[in-house]
């Protein structure tokens, strides 16, 4: 794993920091949330990350310029917390990738003590919500009843979380004791893109977190980023998702 740091980080000058990853998987649903909050927060890129696990391919824009597949972490620093947000390209290839990516996150975050990890991902379905909810699974009792508190959320009744979103907050509950939440957003499991399950993330973190973001202003901003194709990386084909347990539904 190669990593560029574009910006030191330090852990003495943060205030109350926590953690926000939205990799890319089902409908691109979490890492749109998390692209959203860091246009809307203004947030800035301080490092890079090129994992060997990543599918062995570059992505060519619209323009005919390459890139390499990467990781970037971001943070916004605001007056009474500190956000660090996480997204990519891709996610690792092998569970072996995975897991040594996922540690490599973790001890990240615990190193600038981080102090709550949220992922946010989908909830895939046979059909397209009307209005998405979004399912809650944390490791406190305490966290799940804060976030399944919000209107349109409700707890996760059990099954699988595959992939970065699902084992990140997990690795940094059990190696570091960083209590972590998954947001998973309903979405239709053949959608190449879901702004409004991307959406309802937001609304719910707008409102558990006080960010005091204009969604509609927000909206408009998105709308407008020319290179929005590019941050999504929705030109490339991503590795085969992993199915967790036999049933429905499939998480990512």
């Amino acid at each position: 794993m190669r990593i560029k740091v574009l910006k030191e980080i330090d852990p003495s000058t943060l205030r109350d920091p926590i953690a926000i990853v939205g990799m890319p998987g089902i409908a691109r649903v979490g890492k749109l949330a998390v692209i959203s909050l860091i246009v809307g927060l203004g947030a800035e890129k301080i490092m890079e990350v090129f994992p060997y696990d990543f599918p062995a391919w570059v992505i060519v824009n619209k323009n005919g310029v390459s890139k390499l597949l990467r990781s970037a972490f971001f943070i916004w620093r605001g007056e009474d917390r500190d956000i660090f947000f996480l997204t990519g390209d891709a996610q690792p290839i092998s569970p072996h990738g995975l897991y040594q990516f996922t540690k490599f996150v973790a001890e990240t975050f615990h190193n600038w003590g981080c102090k709550l990890i949220i992922s946010l991902a989908a909830y895939s379905m046979f059909r397209i919500p009307k209005t998405p909810r979004v399912h809650v699974a944390a490791t406190s009792d305490e966290l799940l009843e804060y976030f399944s508190e919000h209107r349109n959320a409700v707890k996760y009744q059990g099954g699988t979380i595959t992939g970065a979103n699902g084992t990140i907050p997990v690795f940094c509950k059990t190696l570091f004791g960083i209590d972590g939440v998954a947001l998973l957003a309903e979405t239709h499991e053949n959608l190449r893109l879901d702004p409004n399950a991307s959406r309802a993330l937001v609304e719910l973190l707008n409102d558990k977190l006080e960010l005091n973001l204009d969604l509609v202003e927000l909206e408009r901003k998105i709308r407008g980023l020319k290179d929005l194709s590019d941050l999504l990386g929705i030109d490339e084909e991503e590795s085969p998702e992993e199915r967790g347990k036999p049933g429905w539904p499939y998480v990512i």
